[in-house]
């Protein structure tokens, strides 16, 4: 009987740290992964400069996509932006960024505008990106780790990310903007993983 006794003891002594031990030990982890792709065209009409810009953020949520045109003439100029924000799946970009492309999206933008008389002008439309990029230059990337640790509280963080140059073809309202002059893919993640006891 004593030994009966003994063994139940031991039992829920057993039992009793393996509760303490899961009561007690707390860990959670975070991941967030995002890709990004830039592009920007410059054109000279004759006498007339026209600048384009065109943006893609891809986090695990959403997707942003911003759009600008600056347009400068002798006595002129007209400037067009806007971005939006969409959690459809519109852009997709290769692991390696050998390649990356934006489907047709359409993005509210804001005008404004002086012409040659002085008079300025102002206004809201939508209008209709696409583009698409090829990865030229050599891959860049680095990994960052970060260690901590206060009495029982434990983290760790880290941090990859990679890019490489690129070219980009696009097009606003079925209007080629032919070969980008400098485009860009990158990637990154993030994992914060912490532990408290």
């Amino acid at each position: 009987m004593k030994r009966l006794y003994t063994i139940i003891f031991a039992l829920m002594v057993l039992l009793s740290t393996a509760v303490s031990v899961e009561a007690f030990d707390q860990k959670s982890m975070t991941r967030q992964s995002s890709e990004y792709a830039s592009a920007s065209w410059t054109e000279v009409r004759g006498n007339t400069t026209v600048e384009t810009s065109l943006s893609v953020s891809k986090t695990d949520d959403e997707t942003r996509i911003s759009v600008s045109v600056y347009t400068q003439g002798p006595n002129y100029w007209s400037s067009m932006s806007g971005s939006t924000y969409t959690q459809d799946d519109v852009f997709k970009m290769s692991k390696n960024l050998n390649s990356a492309s934006l489907s047709d999206i359409e993005i509210e933008v804001y005008c404004w505008s002086r012409d040659e008389t002085g008079t300025y002008t102002n206004e809201r439309k939508t209008v209709t990106v696409k583009a698409d990029w090829v990865g030229t230059g050599e891959i860049s990337d680095s990994t960052t780790k970060y260690f901590s640790k206060y009495d029982d509280y434990t983290s760790k963080r880290i941090e990859s990310y990679c890019s490489r140059e690129a070219e980009a073809t696009g097009s606003i309202n079925n209007i080629d903007l032919g070969t980008s002059s400098y485009a860009w893919l990158s990637s990154s993640e993030y994992t914060y993983t912490s532990m408290e006891k």
